[in-house]
C-alpha cells in the first residue's frame, strides 16, 4: 500500500528555483507514494505537476509592504498564526505517514498546528547557513533538531549543521525535469537566469558586462537575464542610462527553460548566496561552461577549473576578466562545456531517489 507526504511550501506560483525543486521532487515522489501539497495562496503551479498529485490552499496569500520592516513583521506573525490555525484544522481531517517541510517560517507554523515528530517529519533546506535572519534561525535552533530528518543540498552546509546537532542528511536536489540535450555553443549568448532581487546581484553583472562591452566594443556577444521581480524596472534603467540596449535583453521566465539554455554560450551566476544553484545544475547539464562566484553554500558542489569559473564573492574583476576569455577563446567555451555536460551524470536521478525512499519507508 502506497504511503502518504504531505508537502506544506508558502506558493508555487513563481517561477524560481524553490519552487522548481519542490515540483521536481514531488512529481518523483508521486510515482512510489500519495502526495498532497499544501500552498497559502491559490493552489496553482507554475511548473506542471503530476495529476496524481493533489494540490490544496488554505487561501491566506502573504502580501509583504517592502517599505517598513515593522508592518512586515507585523504582517507575518499574524499570517503565522492564521496558518497555523487553518493547517490544524486540515491536518485534524487529513493523517498522512510523512510531512515535508521548507523554510523556517512554514516550520513554525507546522509545529503550531501539530507539533514536530521523530517518526514522521522531514524539514528540507532551499537557502544556505547565513541565507536567514536572527529570527528565522532561533526557529531553525528551536524546532529543526526535533525533525526525523534535516535533509540539505549542498556538501557544505551539511557539515555545518552536522556539528550544530541537527540530525542533518546531504540529498541533492534532482535535476529539474527537462528533455537535457547539449548546446551547440555556437550563439554568442551569456545567459543568467533568476529572480530580480537583490539577492541575485544582476546590476553587479550588468555593470560588469558594460566594462566588458566597453573592453571589446566589437563583440556580438549579447547578456541575456531571464527572470522578474521587484528590480526590474532598476534594470531597464541601468540598461538606457548605459546605452546597453543592442547587448542587453530582458526576458520573461518561460516554463520551456529548455529554450534559454540550448540558446546559449556561456551561463553567468553573480548571487550573495544561493541554498542549492538549481540553475548551475541546469546550465552544465546542457553542456554550458559556467562562471559562479563561491557564494554559500551550492556553486562549489557543481563548478570547478574543469568546467568553468569558480569566483570570489562579489569579485568584479574575476567575472570580467572570465566573461573576456570565454568570449575571445571559443576553444576553452566548448572545452569547458564538454566537461559541464560529463559532469552533469552525477546527479542522476537512481541514486538521488535512493536516498529520499530510505528516508520515506
Amino acid at each position: 500500500m502506497s504511503t502518504s507526504i504531505l508537502f506544506y511550501f508558502n506558493s508555487l506560483q513563481p517561477s524560481g528555483g524553490i519552487e522548481r525543486v519542490i515540483s521536481t521532487l514531488a512529481n518523483k515522489l508521486c510515482e512510489t507514494h500519495i502526495i498532497t501539497i499544501v500552498v497559502k495562496d491559490p493552489a496553482i503551479s507554475f511548473y506542471p505537476l503530476d495529476s496524481r498529485i493533489i494540490l490544496v490552499s488554505l487561501n491566506n496569500e502573504l502580501n509583504f509592504d517592502m517599505n517598513s520592516r515593522f508592518k512586515r513583521l507585523f504582517t507575518a506573525a499574524r499570517s503565522a498564526l492564521k496558518n497555523a490555525i487553518a493547517l490544524h484544522a486540515f491536518l485534524k481531517e487529513n493523517k498522512f505517514d510523512n510531512y515535508y517541510i521548507a523554510h523556517p517560517l512554514n516550520a513554525m507554523e507546522f509545529h503550531l498546528a501539530r507539533g514536530f515528530r521523530r517518526t514522521d517529519t522531514i524539514v528540507t533546506e532551499h537557502g544556505g547557513v547565513d541565507a536567514y535572519n536572527l529570527v528565522y534561525k532561533k526557529i531553525k535552533d528551536w524546532i529543526y533538531a526535533k525533525a526525523k530528518v534535516y535533509v540539505v543540498p549542498t556538501t557544505t552546509d551539511t557539515e555545518i549543521y552536522k556539528k550544530l546537532g541537527y540530525p542533518t542528511q546531504y540529498i541533492p536536489h534532482f535535476r529539474s525535469d527537462l528533455k537535457y540535450e547539449k548546446s551547440t555553443l555556437e550563439l554568442n549568448t551569456v545567459l543568467t537566469i533568476g529572480r530580480f532581487t537583490d539577492v541575485k546581484q544582476h546590476l553587479l553583472l550588468l555593470k560588469v558586462w558594460k566594462q566588458v562591452i566597453d573592453a571589446i566594443p566589437s563583440t556580438e556577444w549579447k547578456l541575456q537575464i531571464v527572470g522578474e521581480g521587484e528590480l526590474h524596472e532598476d534594470y531597464i534603467n541601468f540598461i538606457n542610462v548605459n546605452k546597453l540596449h543592442s547587448s542587453v535583453a530582458i526576458l520573461k521566465p518561460n516554463v520551456d527553460v529548455a529554450q534559454f539554455y540550448k540558446s546559449a554560450s556561456v551561463f553567468v551566476m553573480t548571487s550573495k548566496s544561493e541554498g542549492f544553484g538549481m540553475v548551475l545544475l541546469e546550465a552544465i547539464s546542457f553542456g554550458l561552461p559556467c562562471i559562479s562566484f563561491d557564494c554559500p553554500a551550492g556553486p562549489r558542489d557543481m563548478i570547478n577549473d574543469k568546467n568553468g569559473f569558480l569566483i570570489g564573492p562579489n569579485d568584479e574583476i574575476a567575472l570580467k576578466n572570465a566573461l573576456i576569455e570565454l568570449i575571445r577563446k571559443p576553444d576553452l567555451h566548448k572545452r569547458l562545456g564538454a566537461q559541464a555536460y560529463l559532469d552533469s551524470v552525477n546527479w542522476q536521478d537512481e541514486n538521488i531517489l535512493k536516498h529520499w525512499l530510505k528516508i520515506l519507508n
